[in-house]
């Protein structure tokens, strides 16, 4: 491998173009194939971004020579056979969240990376948000005491009106969860990050709206939640609540969460997100910080994907596993599913994960 990284990407859609723009920012990144079975649309985002070629077989990219790292940004439900064809391959893999459509299959591809010897990544960008990156740092130094309960939300309204088209999303055999995989997945990364293991869970979801037309005006019933929620506990002792709604009126990119210690507590909004606000004993009130974590200010969507490039092409040159690797991943894939159990059963259920030592 030269000194740039070559890069696969997997999928040209919204998704795929992000990681276009991140790795096109990157010195040391070479775009070099981009692969979708619309070859119309790979052509597009190849001459913008500059990317070598293009192929419409994946199978063809993950074993190509000249290809160091895959970049996987298509449907969940092909996510494990594309990573573990990529692995097999000896490559290093991004893969978008959440990394399998099981945990079964998550698990699998941890025990493969490892065998391999390849630097792999789940994209929870979410905690490459300078402003959770610098709340990481006053918790560990215990500063506000002992971490006491996590509340975390992210609410939506891309799909509160009814007459939203269906998506692939919403039937299972794509996505087990609705909200659960695509908005509680980031507060659940979140929560891991900074205050651990979830161990327990009791939880229940709704669907608001349980049939919706497709692009040719039939009706096709909506199988996974609009809504969910859930109490937790963590291995640490604390307890936590932790709630998503891809249907809520005036919600954009509503996510929220507030950490209470023993002697202060810490308030985070995703919309308001280069602030933090912080209270400590024998304060009059919360205070709002500006944070500039490693220097970087003012930061979007598009660079949280470019930082989380940036920590991976790092991660890959420097032979380190990443903090958002493939057992991170599964982790939360055990916590969604415990939270579908619970909901079906009506029950606490513990968190059945080998990788809670």
């Amino acid at each position: 491998m030269d000194n740039k990284i070559r890069v696969c990407l997997i999928g040209s859609g919204f998704v795929g173009k992000k990681h276009a723009a991140a790795y096109r920012n990157q010195y040391n990144a070479k775009l070099q194939v981009v692969c979708d079975t619309n070859e119309d649309s790979a052509k597009t985002l190849a001459e913008e971004y500059g990317f070598e070629r293009v192929e419409t077989d994946w199978h063809k990219v993950v074993s190509a020579e000249d290809v160091d790292l895959v970049c996987v940004c298509v449907p969940n439900n092909a996510h494990f056979e594309i990573v573990s064809e990529a692995i097999k391959y000896g490559k290093h893999v991004s893969c978008e969240k959440p990394l399998g459509l099981n945990s079964s299959e998550s698990e699998k591809l941890v025990k493969m990376a490892k065998e391999k010897g390849i630097i792999a990544t789940c994209c929870y960008n979410i905690i490459r948000v300078p402003a959770i990156t610098y709340a990481q740092k006053i918790i560990k130094s215990g500063n506000l005491g002992k971490v006491v309960c996590f509340r975390g939300s992210y609410d939506n309204d891309r799909l509160a009106d009814p007459n939203a088209p269906f998506e692939w999303r919403m039937l299972k055999k794509n996505a087990t969860g609705g909200s659960l995989c695509d908005l509680a997945i980031n507060i659940l990364a979140v929560s891991q990050f900074l205050v651990g293991d979830i161990i327990s869970v009791c939880g229940m979801t709704d669907i608001v709206h349980p049939k919706r037309k497709d692009g040719k005006g039939n009706l096709i019933e909506v199988e996974n939640d609009d809504i969910a929620q859930f109490i937790c506990s963590y291995k640490n002792g604390a307890m936590g609540y932790i709630s998503s709604n891809r249907v809520a009126p005036g919600s954009k990119q509503d996510m929220r969460f507030e950490i209470q210690f023993t002697e202060g507590t810490i308030r985070f909004s995703l919309e308001r997100m280069n602030e933090i606000q912080i209270y400590r004993f024998n304060e009059n009130g919360f205070s709002t910080v500006i944070s500039d974590e490693k220097e970087w200010f003012c930061t979007g969507y598009e660079e949280l994907k470019t930082i989380d490039a940036h920590e991976f092409l790092n991660n890959i040159k420097n032979q380190k596993s990443s903090d958002t690797d493939f057992c991170f991943a599964t982790k939360i894939d055990y916590v969604i599913e415990s939270v579908l159990e619970s909901t079906e059963k009506k029950t606490w259920i513990n968190v059945k994960s080998s990788f809670i030592e």
